[in-house]
């Protein structure tokens, strides 16, 4: 009997446990299964999920660092960090939102999982275990409690059911909460903005952001002072909500997804409706020192004209933009619109030049691409001339002119009315008044002020566009070819800007950490038109630009290619001005005035590997340039044209170029060109070949150029094979027999120097051996020790002793010896492979050398006594040449950014 009643008891415990068990299995899996998306009220204004593995780059980090700090003090964050830390909150995704509650307060919700989802009493144990605290207030709420967790002044309010633990500053928070699970569990309720959105969510990004219509109507004019950025369009109401995936990486961060526009009436985005998003080719006319840009790429120009009308009638706008065009129609003439509309080709953009903070204006230019650049320019001229009419003034007091330089003047126009780009093509252009109308090419421009139209034309003959900026070619790489609108931002030169247009925490911030901030370099915003939503990408870069603009540059020319040669100053015969010839790497040659703009360009068959020379060929003070590439011989006028019968192809190929001589200064020139096939031929300035010349063969191929040194009264001719010097008299016999047996490579330098008095011929051997060969063919050969491979070797005065000193140049090594072979100066140099060592003497006591490193792309001035010249080193990537000016200053000429000549003014 007893042993059945114990049997009876077991089963009964048994059972119990297996009930008890199958519950909590059950139970278990059922708040396991409850996802955290329920627990957020649907009147929250921002609701971001961040997944599990996310972490806060350096650089982000960095500039944020003080925000952080500040918000990891809050007891908010301490709590959800100690429950983290203690294993009750899992390490998967968490989610915060956000949303205002009375006058203008922010709170926050946290929502993460509980490790243990059936526990609740320890999480409240470890808070009292792990915190001290003023009180800790349980209360019921319907089936769940609620507790008021008191530290010093500040309590939130913490609730740890259905398996999420939820953390808040607001109480009515997490009642929402609770009762928005409780309407979802239940079904009661229809399911909230944030579930329906999710489906456009990736689960792959690091983070989702759901921003609600609140967050737009009433999170944004908290920080934005909407108005002072669009006065007529208002940016609250333009979209309902967005569905964005984010990413925070070491080079930025980057946010895309969806943005939903649909049933707002007063929303500017539904003037996209219907279009198909393109590309622009603005970004090639834009100057290169706006600071913002905007692209406005419309694919249907009449159905956006449509819908921008029926816009402005939904948002209230209709009245002042019906009213503003019947006073263009009466003093332009009743076509006048219609006449522009059909020219437009749909593309627009909008350039932000520069910020005045005290008058909380900008600076800036519209450009609209049109159809016929003719007949754009005939509009302007008739609007110009009807309102002039209407004034009673003369038509000429709208037309100016801005000088380029004492050759070129680029006409342009006063606008008759400011506002007219705003009303005829949307609000989002009234930050630009149109004071100023231009046409160049194909494209109308406006601008605010003459000083902004002056300086997009400098920017416009130099070529120097947005699209070659750093930050513009950066930051476009981010986003996709083609949007209907889209913003790119340099944002160390838009802060003050940014400051201006918000208010609040935002303005405050900003202001006071500009320094933190400038870790962010630039801002790439894009809307895509997607059916009745518009896809956005948005990326906010940490990545390092370059510095656009040099504090002393004059001026920079953007040329089609690399600039492949030293700059070479030459003199406009006709001005006496000084102008620069140069050539790129896809061998086109340039001749550019002193303001830097393009005189002419032609193309020629190869890179130039001779001095560029001035030359009068016929003797009538007008001057040509001559030079060769290894296949032909050129001479070119100042225009740019080929002189009759050039260019000349030379009999084989000049890899070392031709050299002139004019012996006598009276301009019967002698063009000397050493071929491939071991021979030196000789032209006149016609390119006959001279009839006397007797040539020479040489034993090897020759490995330098053609050189001509005057002696006493007797001419001398010198050129070298690889094991052999040649010194030759004027018409091409041996005057001087050298014995020695050299080993020399290809492009050696020949100098002519002086030891002692006496004339000597100095030049280096491959295996770091310097002759020093007199006219009576002796050699005097001195040893250099430890120079590193691809050395270079000039020989200059530089140190007022009457005597040159050899300068070498070696990986990072500078070194000078004198003509005795004793070191005098060495120094190794920051740079990683220093080119030919140039020597510039800026006064008889100032001497410096210029350097080119080529891996680092730097440009180096070098005084032996002080180091560093001030304002060096500057970027660059072709070697360099300094001119003196009339004007008292030196200026310097170099190729940059991989296809720029600048002017530079050196410091002394």
């Amino acid at each position: 009997m007893k042993k059945g009643v114990w049997l009876s008891i077991l089963a009964v415990l048994l059972s119990g446990v297996i009930v008890y068990s199958m519950w909590y299995i059950y139970r278990r899996g059922e708040l396991q299964n409850n996802s955290k998306d329920s627990f957020i009220p649907y009147n929250s204004a921002l609701v971001v999920q961040i997944n599990a593995g996310v972490s806060l780059p350096e650089k982000v980090g960095l500039a944020f660092q003080s925000n952080i700090s500040d918000f990891q003090k809050i007891l908010l964050y301490q709590v959800a960090s100690l429950l983290e830390k203690k294993g009750f909150i899992a390490p998967t995704s968490r989610v915060l939102a956000l949303r205002k509650e009375g006058k203008g307060k922010i709170v926050y919700l946290f929502v993460g999982d509980n490790s243990d989802v059936l526990s609740g009493k320890e999480v409240f144990d470890c808070l009292r275990e792990n915190m001290s605290w003023r009180a800790i207030i349980p209360r019921k709420y319907d089936q769940y409690k609620i507790y008021t967790l008191k530290s010093g002044e500040e309590e939130i309010f913490c609730t740890a059911e259905e398996g999420k633990i939820l953390l808040s500053d607001s109480e009515l928070f997490i009642e929402d909460a609770l009762k928005q699970f409780e309407q979802e569990a239940a079904n009661q309720g229809k399911s909230t903005k944030f579930q329906n959105i999710t489906k456009y969510f990736s689960p792959r990004a690091g983070m989702n952001v759901f921003l609600n219509t609140d967050c737009f109507s009433e999170l944004l004019p908290l920080y934005i002072q909407t108005n002072r950025l669009f006065p007529h369009l208002n940016i609250s109401s333009c979209f309902k909500w967005g569905a964005l995936d984010g990413e925070l990486q070491e080079e930025g961060i980057s946010l895309n997804g969806f943005m939903d526009y649909t049933g707002l009436e007063a929303s500017y985005m539904k003037t996209f409706s219907g279009q198909e998003p393109e590309e622009t080719n603005l970004a090639g006319m834009l100057p290169g020192n706006a600071s913002s840009v905007m692209f406005l790429n419309i694919s249907q120009l009449d159905l956006y004209l449509k819908n921008l009308e029926e816009y402005r009638r939904d948002a209230g706008l209709i009245g002042n933009v019906r009213k503003r065009k019947q006073e263009y129609a009466w003093a332009w003439g009743k076509g006048a619109e219609a006449e522009l509309k059909e020219l437009l080709q749909g593309k627009f953009a909008l350039a932000n030049m520069s910020f005045n903070e005290a008058t909380g204006k900008n600076e800036g230019l519209i450009v609209a691409e049109v159809k016929s650049g003719g007949l754009c320019k005939n509009w302007i001229e008739k609007i110009v001339t009807q309102r002039a009419k209407q004034l009673q003034q003369n038509p000429g007091n709208f037309y100016l002119r801005y000088t380029v330089d004492r050759e070129k003047t680029i006409p342009y126009y006063k606008s008759p009315v400011e506002d007219w780009a705003a009303v005829y093509w949307g609000y989002i252009f009234e930050g630009i008044p149109a004071k100023y109308l231009l046409v160049v090419d194909n494209y109308l421009v406006l601008g605010s002020s003459q000083k902004v139209m002056g300086d997009f034309i400098k920017e416009y003959i130099h070529g120097n566009f947005i699209k070659n900026t750093d930050w513009f070619k950066k930051a476009k790489t981010k986003l996709s070819a083609k949007s209907n609108l889209a913003y790119f931002a340099n944002v160390r030169k838009m802060l003050p800007y940014y400051t201006y247009v918000t208010k609040g925490d935002w303005k405050k911030y900003l202001a006071t950490h500009e320094e933190e901030l400038a870790v962010f370099s630039t801002l790439a915003v894009q809307w895509s038109n997607e059916g009745e939503m518009l896809y956005s990408n948005l990326f906010l870069s940490t990545e390092e630009i370059k510095q656009e603009n040099l504090p002393h540059q004059v001026w920079q020319t953007k040329l089609e290619a690399k600039v492949s040669m030293k700059p070479v100053p030459v003199i406009n015969h006709i001005t006496k001005e000084q102008e620069i010839f140069v050539q790129d790497d896809q061998q086109t040659i340039y001749l550019l005035n002193n303001s830097g703009r393009i005189l002419w360009k032609l193309k020629v068959d190869g890179q130039i590997n001779s001095e560029v020379y001035q030359v009068d060929a016929f003797k009538n003070g007008k001057l040509q340039y001559l030079f060769s590439t290894p296949d032909k011989l050129y001479l070119v006028d100042r225009n740019g044209k080929y002189v009759d019968r050039f260019p000349l192809a030379f009999e084989a190929k000049c890899e070392r170029g031709i050299a002139l001589f004019d012996y006598d200064q009276n301009r019967n020139y002698r063009i000397f060109a050493p071929l491939l096939n071991q021979q030196v031929s000789l032209y006149d300035i016609k390119g006959n070949l001279i009839p006397d010349w007797k040539g020479v063969k040489t034993d090897k191929e020759i490995v330098s150029r053609v050189y001509h040194f005057r002696v006493g009264n007797k001419d001398y001719i010198v050129l070298a094979d690889r094991y052999r010097l040649y010194i030759l008299d004027r018409k091409g016999k041996e005057r001087v027999r050298v014995s020695d047996v050299f080993d020399l490579g290809e492009g050696t330098e020949i100098y002519l120097t002086h030891k002692g008095g006496k004339p000597l011929l100095a030049f280096a051997n491959s295996n770091e051996q310097l002759n020093l060969v007199d006219f009576n063919g002796k050699n005097q050969p001195l040893k250099y020790e430890n120079l590193a491979p691809g050395w270079h070797l000039n020989v200059a005065n530089i140190n007022k002793d009457n005597e040159d000193e050899l300068i070498f140049t070696a990986g990072k090594r500078l070194k000078i010896y004198n003509l005795s072979g004793q070191e005098i100066y060495s120094k190794e140099i920051e740079a990683n492979s220093l080119d030919f060592p140039y020597v510039y003497r800026f006064s008889g006591n100032d001497i410096r050398i210029g350097l080119l490193d080529r891996d680092r792309q730097q440009m180096l001035l070098w005084n032996l006594k002080t180091g560093m010249s001030a304002g060096f080193p500057i970027p660059g990537d072709s070697p360099f040449s300094i001119v003196f000016s009339d004007n008292g200053n030196f200026y310097l000429f170099a190729g940059v950014d991989n296809g720029s000549l600048i002017k530079y003014k050196v410091q002394r």
